[in-house]
Protein backbone atom coordinates (compact mmCIF):
# COMPACT_ATOMS: atom_id res chain seq x y z
CA UNK A 1 0.00 0.00 0.00
CA UNK A 2 1.50 3.29 -1.06
CA UNK A 3 0.14 6.60 0.12
CA UNK A 4 0.54 9.82 -1.82
CA UNK A 5 2.65 12.14 0.29
CA UNK A 6 2.77 15.32 -1.78
CA UNK A 7 1.09 17.56 0.76
CA UNK A 8 2.93 16.81 3.98
CA UNK A 9 3.70 19.50 6.49
CA UNK A 10 7.17 20.54 7.50
CA UNK A 11 7.05 18.63 10.81
CA UNK A 12 5.94 15.40 9.11
CA UNK A 13 8.56 15.81 6.40
CA UNK A 14 11.30 16.33 8.98
CA UNK A 15 10.15 13.29 10.96
CA UNK A 16 10.31 11.16 7.81
CA UNK A 17 13.71 12.61 6.95
CA UNK A 18 15.14 11.85 10.39
CA UNK A 19 13.83 8.30 10.18
CA UNK A 20 15.42 7.97 6.73
CA UNK A 21 18.76 9.09 8.18
CA UNK A 22 18.45 6.62 11.06
CA UNK A 23 17.65 3.68 8.75
CA UNK A 24 20.53 4.59 6.44
CA UNK A 25 22.92 4.74 9.39
CA UNK A 26 21.59 1.43 10.74
CA UNK A 27 22.31 -0.23 7.40
CA UNK A 28 25.88 1.15 7.29
CA UNK A 29 26.56 0.00 10.84
CA UNK A 30 25.21 -3.47 10.13
CA UNK A 31 27.47 -3.77 7.09
CA UNK A 32 30.45 -2.74 9.22
CA UNK A 33 29.57 -5.12 12.06
CA UNK A 34 28.89 -8.05 9.73
CA UNK A 35 32.43 -7.67 8.38
CA UNK A 36 33.83 -7.84 11.91
CA UNK A 37 32.26 -11.08 13.17
CA UNK A 38 33.47 -14.61 12.51
CA UNK A 39 30.37 -16.58 13.50
CA UNK A 40 28.35 -17.20 10.33
CA UNK A 41 24.99 -17.35 12.13
CA UNK A 42 25.60 -13.99 13.77
CA UNK A 43 26.89 -12.54 10.49
CA UNK A 44 23.72 -13.76 8.74
CA UNK A 45 21.53 -12.21 11.43
CA UNK A 46 23.33 -8.87 11.19
CA UNK A 47 23.07 -8.93 7.39
CA UNK A 48 19.34 -9.66 7.63
CA UNK A 49 18.86 -6.70 9.97
CA UNK A 50 20.90 -4.50 7.61
CA UNK A 51 18.74 -5.58 4.68
CA UNK A 52 15.60 -4.63 6.60
CA UNK A 53 17.08 -1.21 7.38
CA UNK A 54 17.99 -0.77 3.72
CA UNK A 55 14.46 -1.62 2.60
CA UNK A 56 12.96 0.89 5.02
CA UNK A 57 15.51 3.49 3.95
CA UNK A 58 14.61 2.98 0.29
CA UNK A 59 10.89 3.27 1.04
CA UNK A 60 11.46 6.46 3.03
CA UNK A 61 13.66 7.85 0.25
CA UNK A 62 10.90 7.24 -2.26
CA UNK A 63 8.29 8.76 0.04
CA UNK A 64 10.42 11.85 0.67
CA UNK A 65 11.02 12.26 -3.06
CA UNK A 66 7.25 12.15 -3.65
CA UNK A 67 6.88 14.89 -1.06
CA UNK A 68 9.31 17.08 -3.00
CA UNK A 69 12.44 16.31 -1.02
CA UNK A 70 14.50 14.45 -3.62
CA UNK A 71 17.42 16.82 -3.07
CA UNK A 72 17.69 15.61 0.55
CA UNK A 73 17.97 11.87 -0.10
CA UNK A 74 20.51 9.71 -1.88
CA UNK A 75 19.69 6.74 -4.00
Amino acid sequence: MRATMRNVGKAEFMALFHQYQAETLCNKKCQFYANQVQDQRLKSLINELGNQCQQRSQWLSSTLSEAGGSQYVTS
